[in-house]
């Protein structure tokens, strides 16, 4: 069940919020309700999701009370999750790769198992680390009932794709979440801007990402090939940031305030201020959870960059078990080992707008290995765009409302950079704009309900991850 699709929008959010807000106790209807949306896609893997959660909070409870033992409690929680993702997402990774070897040296191959990975799954695993990892810090308190973690686990606004959220954040929330009218009129409007941006710029921007992607190596010229990265980095920024407002304009209208997850990531001026902006529960989790248990910055200077470059190893690996992604990761951390060895100083001598240029040229190269099948299909879109084949444009797949939805998401992205009136705003202007955001939304929904009645279901492009 995915927030885009007709039944979802018309049927199951509808329902569920009439009898939230009208029947009691709340934190029953919200469970239930998060359970029948994980199990409507995934029942095979709901019980096993549910009793790895039940453990989590037993060892909680565990890793609080005996503190002499709390970090070998802490280490099996970790171990047991650590344990479900390899399994589940990188045992065919595995095992596709020793053959690879084992045909090298002429050994028998082994059979590829066939495993199904649970939606999801890498989300629910580093908020459950996060949970316990908190606990043994002393900066959470276990959860005063397993319904309360069961609610924080399977919230599922935010379940399927983020953003990740830590439990001591959302705890007091959880026990007493805010009923009011305001936040049930705001949240509406943030998920309909957010259902907006995903079925109305990046669901039309797709087709043309898959053809320019589909093109057979030596057939794509260069200026299709880079209109098709264009587009692409386009795609998933509309796409995971539509789906985090999503999240978040749901999450506030059962009364949750969940953090923000997006911050114009394609006006950073380096790959640093890149990482502050885009997918930012990821990269704290990254920050808080992996660099500085391995030390931070509080070792020497090749540790300290060997660290981040593994971090982003680790984050490469974490979104797609193929080395497309591990590339993506490593260039990102090399980027960051590279602005804290020289660009960062070296670029105070550029004007900002160069800086924003060069940061987004940087991440559009890289979404080329995030976005390809293989490493040999990568490099070769990589020669298409330097212009190494030559062949004609692809003309018959280049649509005018590509163009039309390619310049409407530069506009919305380059927005905040318009200069806008600095005087302060009274009550009756913020009402004012209130009514407008309210009327605007409406508008959308009408539009992406129509745009949904004659295209294709895209699903959000993280629900792989």
């Amino acid at each position: 069940m995915l927030f885009s699709t007709p039944f979802f929008l018309f049927v199951f959010l509808p329902v569920f919020f009439l009898i939230y807000h009208l029947a009691a106790p709340k934190r029953w209807v919200l469970l239930a309700g998060s359970l029948l949306f994980y199990g409507w896609s995934e029942p095979v893997f709901l019980g096993v999701v549910v009793a790895s959660a039940c453990l989590d909070w037993g060892l909680g409870w565990l890793i609080a009370g005996h503190q002499r033992r709390a970090k070998f409690w802490t280490a099996l929680g970790i171990a047991g999750n650590v344990g479900i993702l390899l399994y589940a997402k990188y045992t065919i990774f595995a095992f596709e790769n020793l053959n690879v070897i084992f045909q090298a040296v002429a050994m028998p191959l082994l059979e590829i198992p066939k495993i199904a990975l649970p939606l999801g799954v890498s989300f629910i695993v580093f908020e459950k680390i996060t949970y316990l990892v908190d606990l043994y810090r002393g900066k959470a308190q276990p959860a005063r009932s397993l319904l309360d973690y069961l609610n924080y686990v399977f919230l599922f606004p935010k379940l399927l794709a983020g953003p990740i959220v830590k439990y001591h954040d959302i705890a007091t929330q959880l026990a007493s979440p805010s009923h009011k009218f305001n936040d049930l009129r705001d949240g509406l409007i943030r998920f309909c801007f957010g259902l907006a941006k995903k079925v109305l710029i990046a669901d039309q921007l797709a087709p043309f990402v898959d053809q320019a992607f589909a093109v057979k190596g030596g057939d794509l010229d260069a200026a299709t090939a880079w209109l098709g990265i264009l587009c692409f980095s386009m795609q998933i920024y509309f796409d995971f940031s539509g789906y985090s407002d999503m999240a978040i304009g749901m999450g506030r209208m059962l009364g949750f305030r969940l953090l923000e997850n997006f911050n114009n990531p394609y006006l950073a001026t380096s790959i640093t201020d890149f990482w502050r902006r885009w997918h930012i529960s990821l990269s704290s989790w990254i920050k808080e959870y992996l660099y500085i248990p391995l030390g931070g910055s509080r070792v020497p200077l090749w540790r300290a960059y060997f660290n981040l470059c593994l971090c982003f190893f680790l984050s490469g690996l974490w979104h797609g078990a193929a080395w497309t992604f591990v590339i993506w990761g490593c260039m990102h951390g090399l980027a960051l080992v590279a602005d804290r060895i020289f660009w960062l100083k070296f670029q105070e001598r550029l004007p900002a707008w160069v800086s924003r240029i060069l940061t987004f040229l940087f991440v559009m190269v890289s979404w080329v290995f995030f976005r390809s099948e293989s490493l040999p299909k990568a490099v070769v879109y990589l020669k298409s765009m330097c212009g190494a084949f030559g062949r004609a444009a692809h003309d018959a797949f280049l649509q005018a409302d590509t163009l039309f939805f390619l310049v409407a998401g530069a506009i919305l992205i380059l927005k905040p950079l318009v200069a806008v009136g600095r005087g302060t705003y009274g009550e009756a202007e913020v009402r004012k704009s209130r009514n407008g955001a309210l009327l605007a939304s409406g508008v959308l929904l009408i539009l992406c309900v129509a745009r949904l009645a004659v295209s294709t279901f895209n699903p959000f492009l993280y629900f792989q991850f």
